[in-house]
């Protein structure tokens, strides 16, 4: 597929969304300026060498229109009146042959049309990269070439009926069994991608009010840390250690405790008191705030006294 996209190329407007585009792929996909590319951009991709931001700065240079998606694994190319899509990325390794791929050519106007239709679609939901992103993308350590990790269902938000809780963000230790607990979690739920980070959640072990999958935890920290949404994930089988994610990356919503106070219409010393169900327009200002999908509570109405049994909350890293 690469071979013949790359053959067909020369002198020919491109406009394509492939994941990877690694080192070396400058000189099979003669992009020129005013071509568009977008491709999968996530710290992972870069990490892992998939995506090369050497070889999107050299594009950039040559002024394509260069935009980076973080769940891509899409093979869409046109190319001049013709329309490609397939399961090669833009590699060495897919050009030479070296891994078995398959892909659709067609020059039928309409489906040509809509492959065009959906590249420039995906571009105006991804990133743009500009000097900001390559100042970012190049603190990435490249630990890999081409080992490709994909998650292709973002985990981060939830899609059925969820609660929001609310509280403190406390540095407190643990039991070693509950260390050792939460060590099983960080390996079995490591998420590739490098966007997230996990957290840990202490339970009492007598509570009646729990969170449950897919609950979401905004823990409040000090006054210099930054408010952190967690998607409760799983808990371990003592029921004592529960594991969460939050998202680590540029594209997380960062408040400070205070401006949640003033969200909530509450005071930073009053979040701090305890934890509670967010329910009515605390919720709605939660779920706006931080664009959590808009989903009924899983729990219906609750008051302030409704708390979770959750006794701490420590931050490790996956």
């Amino acid at each position: 597929m690469i071979q013949t996209i790359c053959a067909q190329a020369q002198g020919r407007r491109i406009e394509a969304a492939v994941a990877y585009a690694g080192h070396g792929a400058l000189d099979l996909l003669p992009l020129s300026t005013g071509d568009l590319i977008v491709v999968n951009g996530s710290r992972n991709a870069l990490a892992n060498g998939a995506t090369s931001a050497a070889l999107l700065r050299d594009w950039f240079d040559r002024g394509v229109h260069v935009y980076v998606h973080e769940t891509l694994h899409a093979k869409v190319f046109v190319v001049g009146r013709t329309a490609y899509v397939g399961s090669a990325n833009l590699s060495r390794r897919a050009h030479e042959d070296h891994t078995v791929e398959a892909a659709m050519q067609t020059t039928d106007p309409g489906i040509v049309a809509e492959a065009r239709a959906f590249v420039r679609r995906l571009a105006d939901n991804s990133t743009p990269v500009s000097e900001e992103w390559f100042t970012w993308a190049e603190t990435v350590r490249v630990t890999g070439r081409n080992a490709i990790l994909w998650n292709p269902e973002p985990i981060f938000l939830p899609t059925v009926p969820f609660d929001i809780w609310v509280g403190p963000w406390e540095y407190v230790g643990f039991a070693d069994e509950e260390e050792k607990l939460a060590e099983e979690g960080r390996r079995a739920h490591r998420v590739p991608g490098g966007r997230y980070d996990t957290v840990i959640l202490g339970e009492d072990l007598d509570a009646v009010e729990r969170l449950e999958e897919p609950d979401m935890a905004v823990l409040i920290g000090d006054g210099r840390s930054k408010v952190q949404v967690v998607k409760f994930l799983e808990r371990r089988a003592n029921k004592r250690a529960a594991m969460g994610f939050y998202r680590s990356d540029k594209q997380a919503v960062t408040l400070k405790p205070s401006e949640l106070a003033d969200v909530l219409g509450t005071t930073v010393q009053e979040l701090r008191q305890g934890w509670f169900r967010a329910d009515g327009a605390r919720r709605q200002a939660l779920l706006e705030r931080f664009d959590l999908p808009s989903l009924p509570a899983r729990s219906g109405t609750s008051s302030r006294g409704d708390r979770p049994g959750l006794r701490a909350a420590r931050r490790a890293k996956a």
